[in-house]
């Protein structure tokens, strides 16, 4: 059989519109998700922005200031173990020290108790103990078994009591309450290498001059007032 130019071409036009017609294999792209999640990394990097930002203003504006390391107790002298520093935002009126003022707060004396973690601001520390109007302060050196075992601190209420000398022959003697001398505890400092201890403590003027004496000839003992600890 014999294959005219007329049927060739007729069937290379009908291949041709029989490949066109064909769906094509193609995926449609998912614009939509993409888009969703472009906007989802743009916004994490707006958040990462801001929260750097917030983090470097929170640092810029923050400042190291003194506090207490261990309780400190009134009287004490302040050295630099007791002390450590923690930030705290700038511009809160706390009258605290800075981390620079290290000079500032070392040596002084502490005016209040302080507990451990307290803020040592400028109200709280002192170059001296203010003696309050009316009384007067005065040292006392006292040997074991002239004062009790259990520690005194500032502000204790305690009964000055006039007692024989250290080594003297002991008498019995009773002692009237008019004998006895209230005092307020300042300060408590142990003397190096002794048992012995200094008490300051604030009496009367009027007491004052007695207790001078007595105190210097160690002829003192004291004991806490009832209800104080």
């Amino acid at each position: 059989m014999t294959i005219t130019e007329a049927q060739l071409t007729t069937s290379s036009t009908e291949a041709t519109s029989s490949t066109k017609d064909a769906p094509a294999d193609v995926k449609p792209v998912r614009t939509r998700r993409s888009a969703l999640w472009a906007a989802a990394a743009i916004a994490m990097l707006l958040l990462g922005a801001l929260a750097g930002v917030f983090i470097y203003n929170q640092a810029s504006d923050a400042t190291q200031v003194f506090v207490a390391s261990s309780d400190i107790v009134r009287g004490q002298t302040i050295a630099k173990g007791d002390i450590t520093t923690i930030s705290i935002t700038s511009g809160q009126d706390t009258n605290t020290f800075t981390s620079t003022e290290a000079d500032e707060v070392i040596g002084t004396i502490a005016t209040v108790d302080i507990p451990l973690g307290g803020l040592i601001t400028t109200s709280s520390v002192s170059s001296a103990l203010t003696v309050p109007e009316g009384k007067a302060l005065v040292g006392i050196i006292l040997q074991p078994g002239r004062l009790p075992a259990q520690q005194l601190t500032a502000g204790d209420n305690v009964v000055l009591v006039p007692v024989p000398a250290q080594g003297a022959v002991p008498v019995d003697v009773d002692i009237t309450a008019d004998q006895t001398i209230p005092a307020v505890v300042s300060q408590v400092h142990a003397i190096p290498n002794t048992n012995d201890v200094v008490v300051d403590v604030y009496v009367s003027n009027q007491a004052a001059p007695t207790v001078t004496s007595k105190g210097a000839a160690g002829v003192l003992a004291l004991f806490l007032a009832p209800g104080e600890k």
